[in-house]
């Protein structure tokens, strides 16, 4: 005879949400602290803001030159791209258990269908880009900064809502 032991799916272990919180704050402070630090005119701490100047703007940002400028220094990334990581953090502080009704009804969904909602927002970044280099407009740097930060809101959604623990599912109260 053979005996099968059936055994209970064990719930996904929640991630630490202060490495959420830590991921963001770097997000939010990074492009600040470069122009900070090349305005100290210090060999080493000028040198990490170039770096980070050049690493962001090769790799991450699409429109460098678009940027606001501090203390006669570019921030690291566009104002767009600053703009998505201020959406982020409006994004983790309307998540939880007393988030709107209409983000808990996004959180109820499937997790590929709140994938494509959050996407759509940033279907106006290479629109305006394109828009940008092809000379139809030059948007200014407070319209950037709306731009990026709706598309970082509906990101900041999507990532609370797969990030193991940082936005559970409501449960269900019989009654």
């Amino acid at each position: 005879m053979t005996a099968y032991a059936l055994s209970t799916p064990q719930p996904i272990r929640p991630w630490p949400r202060w490495v959420f919180d830590l991921l963001l704050w770097i997000l939010f402070l990074g492009p600040i602290a470069s122009p900070l630090f090349r305005a100290t005119g210090l060999p080493l701490v000028s040198d990490a803001g170039v770096l980070a100047r050049d690493l962001l703007a090769a790799y991450i940002c699409p429109t460098p030159e678009r940027s606001f400028w501090l203390l006669g220094w570019p921030m690291a990334v566009c104002a767009r791209c600053w703009g998505a990581t201020i959406g982020l953090w409006l994004a983790r502080l309307s998540i939880g258990e007393r988030a709107p009704a209409i983000l808990r009804a996004y959180r109820s969904l499937a997790w590929p269908l709140r994938f494509i909602i959050a996407a759509m927002p940033f279907l106006l970044w290479p629109l305006e880009i394109v828009g940008h280099y092809s000379g139809w407009w030059f948007a200014p740097l407070w319209l950037l900064l709306l731009n990026g930060v709706q598309a970082g809101f509906a990101a900041g959604i999507f990532f609370a809502s797969v990030w193991p623990g940082l936005w559970p599912v409501p449960s269900r109260i019989a009654g």
